[in-house]
């Protein structure tokens, strides 16, 4: 009984931790993306009309490099485009994601005035946007693959 109490009180001050890193995230309409990802592909068309995720990363966040694969799995089943925060010029995140073998649709946002548009003030923060530009879920810090799919299947988002 005591075990229980326990594992109850871990995930209740979890999520009141993911409650509190969240409150100054946006919700509802996404904010607009610059017209290319670094590929020359047009960004908004990547997300437009169906569900897709956003996902913030930098290069030089440990946790970002932890969750390549889940990210790199989702994202072979659905629509998607990442931002990389603060990891220098389209050179270097070129450079970046072909030594880590990563297939992605790239923004660059070296400023961090995209981020400031969604309201993110760390990484890595997955946006879930349902087919009608909302906001459906926003996952800070680490996830697993199972943990985003849930999300996906919970908003009734399926591939």
């Amino acid at each position: 009984m005591k075990l229980i109490r326990e594992l109850l009180l871990i995930v209740v001050c979890i999520g009141l931790l993911q409650a509190f890193m969240q409150r100054d995230i946006g919700s509802g309409e996404v904010p607009p993306l610059p017209a290319k990802a670094i590929s020359g592909k047009n960004s908004a068309s990547l997300i437009a009309n169906k569900p897709a995720i956003i996902y913030f990363w930098a290069s030089w966040c440990g946790i970002c490099g932890s969750i390549q694969g889940t990210i790199s799995e989702v994202l072979q089943d659905y629509s998607g485009v990442t931002v990389a925060l603060r990891s220098g010029s389209h050179a270097d995140i070129a450079s970046y994601l072909q030594k880590n073998n990563l297939d992605w649709q790239v923004i660059n946002d070296n400023d961090g005035a995209l981020a400031q548009a969604f309201g993110i003030n760390t990484v890595p923060a997955v946006f879930i946007v349902g087919p009608d530009g909302a906001t459906g879920f926003i996952t800070l810090g680490y996830v697993t693959e199972v943990g985003l799919r849930l999300r996906l299947w919970w908003l009734g988002i399926d591939n």
